[in-house]
């Protein structure tokens, strides 16, 4: 399964749009449960407002790319194209700790 963090607002529009798409590059970023914390707290520390979507990749119909990332030494799952809403499997409030810091929603924690 692949994560993606999005706001609400941003899930709201592409629900009648039938797709998440791309923003500013040529795929949407996206996590695996190892990596979701690092994308969280690098990009989204202290938002509210937050979403965490579980993708199933086989109901994608375009390509998933594992690519390492400047100055870090993991790989996350780029989604080269639209993310099609049906392939959204589980949609997670995702709030920020106190301390500005994610924690994984304990339904997505467990495999």
């Amino acid at each position: 399964m692949l994560l993606h963090i999005i706001s609400k607002a941003d899930w709201a529009a592409a629900q009648p749009a039938g797709s998440i798409a791309p923003v500013g590059e040529d795929f949407v970023h996206c996590s695996d449960r190892g990596v979701v914390h690092v994308t969280a707290g690098k990009f989204f520390h202290g938002q509210s407002g937050l979403l965490l979507l579980v993708v199933d990749p086989e109901l994608l119909d375009v390509p998933v790319r594992w690519e390492a990332v400047a100055d870090s030494p993991l790989w996350f799952p780029h989604v080269y194209g639209h993310i099609p809403v049906a392939a959204v499997l589980e949609v997670h409030d995702f709030p920020c700790e106190p301390d500005g810091s994610f924690v994984l929603p304990e339904a997505v924690a467990a495999p």
